[in-house]
């Protein structure tokens, strides 16, 4: 393996018959560098393991094949025609929104006078245009969050929970933007469930003002309807059978328009970026482990 700017060798995997293994890691930054169980405190986990050791121990890397149909993912191997025919499926994971094109940060600025999020950044987007269906919109960002936002959409014919997490960059049809996102949109689909276990202190928390950067703003958590309401709205949402669960990513980062451009080119028989293929191996990852838990995954993105 070889880092793409400098051609520098930085590892070495072994193709074994079941599995392939990452053999070496050598990238300074990361030789001293450990994983802990949070149940301890920091250096007081015995059973740490160095990082190059716990990413091949969890299978928590991604190989590309000079055919992009392949990936080896997660610890298996696949193959998805979907790169190399235009798309198609991938892009209906995709919903556009134009005021992301006039987003310049992620939360904006924080004062004792804000009672809203700026209007542009990513949260004043997602309670301007984004999230119009939900009745009731919390801010559960920060501390123990499960999502930047999360909406509640109460009509009894077609009760819906939306986890939203937000994010702002620049465009990139690359998958590092998406990797923090990615990986905490997954580490809370549990949370989807509502778990009445872990309501008492998300009530407390959402009946707050919003606090950022030691600023304490006027901005209620409870962005639209009341506590009283969101607090009914995740009982419903709980009990409703019907109720539909989603995942929305929403980012400035990325436009469907330049998405659906690479895949004409990849059918047209261009020769398919290694990043853009990464960035569809990461984003179809994430969908399926939404799929996996009866969640609908998404990204909401520039046009």
């Amino acid at each position: 393996m070889s880092q793409a700017a400098t051609s520098v060798e930085v590892g070495e995997i072994a193709i074994n018959k079941t599995r392939i293994a990452l053999k070496r890691l050598t990238l300074p930054l990361l030789a001293d560098v450990y994983v802990e169980d949070t149940q301890f405190a920091l250096g007081m986990d015995d059973d740490r393991a160095l990082l190059k050791h716990f990413i091949d121990k969890q299978d928590t890397f991604i190989v590309l094949f000079d055919q992009p149909r392949f990936a080896y993912l997660d610890g298996s191997l696949y193959q998805d025609d979907t790169l190399v025919n235009g798309g198609t499926q991938f892009l209906g994971y995709l919903f556009e929104n134009a005021e992301l094109a006039t987003v310049t940060g992620e939360k904006g600025n924080f004062t004792a006078a804000h009672r809203t999020f700026d209007p542009d950044s990513t949260f004043g987007a997602v309670l301007s245009t984004i999230a119009p269906e939900d009745d009731v919109m919390v801010c559960d960002d920060l501390g123990d969050e499960w999502a930047d936002f999360i909406g509640f959409r109460t009509d009894p014919a077609s009760p819906r929970v939306t986890f939203y997490h937000a994010k702002h960059g620049d465009l990139t049809l690359g998958a590092g933007a998406f990797h923090v996102s990615v990986s905490q949109a997954i580490k809370n689909l549990g949370n989807l469930a509502l778990p009445a276990s872990a309501m008492a202190s998300k009530f407390a928390l959402w009946n707050r003002l919003y606090n950022n950067n030691g600023v304490r703003t006027g901005i209620r958590r409870t962005c639209r309807g009341t506590p009283a309401e969101s607090r009914h709205a995740v009982s419903f949402c709980r009990g409703a059978p019907h109720t539909f669960k989603r995942v929305a990513i929403v980012t400035s980062s990325l436009s469907k328009a330049a998405v659906e451009q690479t895949f004409k080119d990849i059918e047209a028989g261009h020769t398919a970026s290694p990043y853009f293929v990464q960035l569809y191996w990461l984003l179809s990852s994430f969908f399926a482990a939404c799929t996996e838990v009866g969640a609908f995954g998404c990204v909401i993105c520039q046009e």
